[in-house]
């Protein structure tokens, strides 16, 4: 919440989805979870409520119109769904169990002013993996992940040991760059026949899985992933883009400007504006419904400065509710910097080319063609 002499002026927030289902539709071979878990939307719905109170309401009227509200929406069930929860005290609420993904979009097309599908957002990460491929195996961090899994793994269960070493070993896991994949994708590959087979690998795959969760991997492995500039660019190339365009329209006070800014996605971009900021990464999990907030405001509402000062814009970046210290900022507060500030780092790190030069890079050139003087 803004201090007494501070005017919020706008709040781009990016919150990954609620917690999704686990592998429980064996029977019908539906393994992927790409929905979410029925019994944890309470905790999505509550977490909107929570941003509503602190954010939305510090507008008057409420920013909930075509004017004031924009809403950008990854492609998948879980985040669409996600939206309409987090939003409930201005969507209206209906069973939205069994609707089908193109449902959902029509439903937040018709309920949610400004809702926007840009698929360069959140696809972007495919093109990143173009890049984390040629490295990201040979990291001695993931060395170290890998090494440390196949020791706690081994400890549990002779079995699930080698179900895991299999699975690094097979084709198709090959072909990708995060070994988070093995309790999704390659469980598609390899175990999509009989039931008993299914049944069978459940139990090893918990094992692998919970070993995961001590380790923390899922995490460590998106660290990893986006701690190489050139992956980051391609990640968030497109999602910067946007925000830069919000937060300019807001210092050059456009009229289309908008109040608040949302973005329904992943946890991998949670991790990739970790990065992009420097902060300690060790802080922050990226789990279900976590968000950040950007937030962009004035100050000097009777505080006796300088009238340029009151007109300056600044910004502070929240994690969940935690203020964040932001390492490139010029003022003595770190907890604050100026817009413009950010506005460059922007610019400098992101913009220097377009969207379609990433994928032409992620496509047909290596790293080193692509940034020859970095």
């Amino acid at each position: 919440m803004a201090n007494s002499n501070e005017e919020i002026l706008q709040v781009i927030s990016l919150f990954r989805h609620g917690a999704r289902n686990t592998f429980v539709n064996l029977d019908n071979n539906d393994y992927y979870p790409t929905d979410l878990c029925e019994d944890k939307i309470i905790n999505t719905i509550n977490k909107g409520k929570h941003f509503v109170n602190k954010y939305f309401n510090v507008f008057s009227p409420s920013p909930f119109n075509n004017n004031d509200f924009k809403c950008y929406i990854s492609d998948t069930t879980r985040t669409i769904k996600t939206i309409i929860y987090r939003l409930s005290d201005f969507v209206p609420q209906e069973d939205f169990k069994n609707m089908k993904q193109e449902e959902l979009k029509e439903f937040t097309f018709k309920n949610l002013p400004n809702v926007v599908y840009d698929d360069n957002i959140f696809k972007s990460f495919g093109y990143a993996n173009r890049i984390t491929c040629n490295y990201f195996k040979k990291d001695p961090d993931y060395e170290l992940l890998l090494k440390e899994l196949e020791s706690e793994i081994g400890k549990e269960s002779e079995k699930a040991l080698e179900h895991y070493k299999n699975y690094l070993n097979h084709p198709n896991f090959k072909k990708m760059a995060f070994p988070n994949f093995v309790i999704i994708s390659i469980y598609d590959f390899l175990f999509n026949v009989k039931p008993e087979v299914q049944k069978t690998f459940t139990k090893e795959h918990l094992i692998i899985k919970d070993v995961m969760k001590k380790l923390n991997a899922n995490k460590r492995i998106m660290d990893i992933n986006v701690s190489n500039k050139n992956t980051l660019l391609c990640i968030l190339h497109q999602l910067l883009t946007h925000y830069h365009e919000e937060m300019k329209k807001v210092k050059e006070n456009d009229k289309d400007k908008k109040k608040i800014v949302l973005f329904s996605a992943h946890d991998l971009y949670l991790s990739s504006l970790i990065n992009f900021l420097g902060v300690d990464k060790t802080n922050y999990s990226y789990g279900f419904d976590d968000e950040i907030n950007f937030i962009i405001f004035k100050k000097g509402n009777g505080d006796g400065g300088d009238d340029d000062d009151k007109e300056k814009l600044y910004v502070k970046i929240e994690y969940n509710d935690d203020l964040l210290d932001i390492p490139f900022s010029t003022m003595e507060n770190k907890k604050e910097c100026e817009l413009d500030t950010l506005l460059n780092k922007i610019e400098k790190e992101y913009l220097f080319c377009s969207f379609q030069e990433i994928m032409d890079f992620c496509h047909l050139k290596n790293e080193k063609e692509f940034f020859p003087s970095k």
